[in-house]
């Protein structure tokens, strides 16, 4: 336990320490380069005030959370293929965010070249886990045990890995908002590893803890600089695998709720337009509705954040200890 503790504390204050130090000079430069978010016409046009917001804040995220990492590293294997797939994810969501920002291109790479780099990235780090993955599903709120056999685990991973990716980044669209539910996840994973004495897992967890909470610090309304694909993309790609490497992958839907719910919101919406031809939210994700309705924004971040918390709590209870 001690052993646990001191792991989580070095890493989730090492990597907030550099983030938080790091962050500053990364801002300034964009803004000196005119570097910054370009907003989708299809967006709400509440956020046109946003355009030029210095972005691609993946890059100070990714930074902290692996050099943390890498300078506190306990001797494990799984977590290698987690690091693995947070740098792969983190290059194509980079190649994005250099489009849009460089570019002048708001959408970035086709959403079927994303995906399909998506499947392919996810599907590598597949075949190097399928012998150190527990094959396993644990069912919420009960002792049963699900087992997968090597090919069917396959393809659950990479639906896993490739869903909580994009559900991270449909997420990250109002100001706090990922950064928040991000970091109580992460703290989440943290706790689960270092109580199952996976302290390699745990110490990745708590450094991307540390991580995303230093860019939550600028990232609070109003926002000084957005994620990015760079650090949208590679999070939520991190929260599949770690929900992989628990063997309890269910537990991602608690401890990931409003990345749920969000998601849920867009395929709602996309069904109801293409067989009834009517909305039924004003604008999807969900959290796009509750402003054009007249929430403000810093009132849906934070209740946001209340209903992901308390998903976080199902997912404590939900394990039966």
């Amino acid at each position: 336990m001690a052993m646990f503790e001191a792991s989580a504390l070095s890493g989730f204050f090492l990597a907030f320490i550099i983030g938080i130090f790091l962050f500053p000079s990364f801002i300034s430069w964009q803004k000196k380069h005119q570097v910054g978010q370009k907003i989708k016409k299809e967006g709400p046009n509440l956020h046109l005030h946003k355009e030029n917001t210095p972005s691609m804040a993946g890059v100070v995220i990714m930074v902290s959370l692996i050099l943390s990492y890498v300078l506190l590293k306990r001797g494990s294997m799984i977590e290698t293929g987690g690091l693995i797939l947070v740098i792969s994810f983190f290059i194509l969501g980079l190649l994005d965010d250099v489009l849009k920002n460089f570019f002048n291109l708001p959408w970035g790479l086709k959403a079927r070249t994303k995906f399909g780099f998506q499947l392919l990235l996810s599907g590598f780090v597949m075949v190097w886990g399928i012998n150190v993955f527990p094959l396993t599903f644990g069912l919420p709120f009960s002792e049963k045990v699900l087992e997968f056999s090597p090919v069917s685990f396959f393809f659950f991973g990479v639906f896993v890995i490739v869903a909580s990716s994009n559900a991270f980044n449909i997420t990250d669209g109002l100001d706090g908002l990922a950064g928040g539910c991000g970091t109580f996840s992460f703290l989440f994973w943290g706790w689960y590893f270092g109580q199952s004495n996976q302290i390699s897992l745990s110490l990745l967890s708590f450094c991307g803890a540390g991580a995303i909470f230093a860019f939550l610090w600028y990232n609070t309304w109003p926002a000084k600089v957005f994620m990015g694909d760079a650090g949208s993309l590679s999070i939520g790609a991190l929260f599949g695998f770690l929900a992989l490497a628990s063997g309890n992958s269910f537990l991602l839907v608690f401890c990931g709720l409003i990345f749920v719910i969000d998601t849920l919101s867009v395929i709602i919406q996309v069904l109801s337009c293409k067989l009834r031809k009517k909305r039924i939210f004003l604008m999807s994700p969900i959290h796009h509705h509750f402003e054009l309705a007249g929430w403000k924004e810093a009132q849906i971040t934070v209740r946001f954040w209340m209903i992901h918390g308390l998903g976080v709590f199902l997912a404590f209870f939900s394990l039966g200890r």
